[in-house]
């Protein structure tokens, strides 16, 4: 397969898949299925609003697996670990706020936690597996570990984020190792999340994540450092104002 996705082409086709996910669970579902009066709508317009939310969630799950890939990556060609691990928890904090808003319509929620603590731990995991040169004891249980505390934390992507990235790490120069692990964590993930439709439609979604990965390469593309950063919780921010007119 041609290799002609860039670092910032894939972080871009990811942030996409993202926004169509959160559009159908702020605007759509939270905005208008939940405070919309009933009488409103059909039963026939409810049931396409219900289908358009599933839909956009189902196209979501191409990227969470992308920004694991990608998080990856930026782990080894950073030039400061630390400057990373620090931009990550600072952007955490600040995003915190405006996705509980988003998503519960509250400004602090211990409901879920956004995605950047997830990438913020599955960096931290890597710099820890890294210090001890890859030994496959505290490897597996350093991402046992972190997994624990994505799930018990409820962290956006829980274990499941934490398992592919360590996957996507520790294989990373094992192409066809890489591709069966990611694709065996997603499906046993998929089990356990026990979430309606995952290990048919949802599953087969985020397998597509693969796709685009592995056209992935090596180059950096467009200097984007900070704009994930401030678009993560800006688009929250506008789809959460948006949800507020209905």
């Amino acid at each position: 397969m041609k290799k002609c996705i860039s670092g910032s082409t894939l972080k871009i086709l990811a942030m996409i898949f993202m926004v169509i996910d959160h559009f159908g669970q702020v605007v759509l579902k939270n905005g208008i299925i939940l405070n919309a009066p009933y009488s409103m709508f059909t039963d026939e317009q409810f049931d396409m609003l219900m289908s358009a939310v599933n839909i956009c969630h189902i196209l979501g799950r191409i990227s969470f697996p992308v920004f694991c890939f990608l998080l990856v990556e930026g782990f080894f060609h950073t030039h400061s670990l630390k400057k990373y691990i620090l931009n990550l928890g600072i952007f955490a904090l600040i995003s915190e706020p405006i996705y509980d808003l988003a998503n519960t319509g509250n400004l602090f929620s211990l409901e879920q936690q956004n995605v950047l603590f997830t990438l913020l731990l599955g960096l931290i995991v890597l710099t820890t597996i890294n210090k001890f040169n890859k030994n496959v004891v505290i490897s597996c249980a350093t991402i046992v570990i972190g997994a624990y505390i994505s799930y018990i934390c409820n962290l956006d992507g829980w274990y499941y984020g934490i398992a592919l990235i360590g996957v996507f790490y520790l294989f990373h120069d094992m192409p066809a190792l890489k591709y069966t692990a990611s694709i065996l964590v997603m499906y046993i993930c998929g089990l356990n999340f026990k979430i309606s439709g995952f290990i048919d439609t949802y599953f087969l979604t985020a397998v597509l994540s693969l796709l685009f990965i592995s056209m992935y390469n090596g180059k950096r593309g467009m200097k984007m450092k900070y704009f994930f950063y401030i678009f993560y919780p800006g688009h929250l921010c506008i789809f959460y104002l948006v949800s507020l007119m209905f």
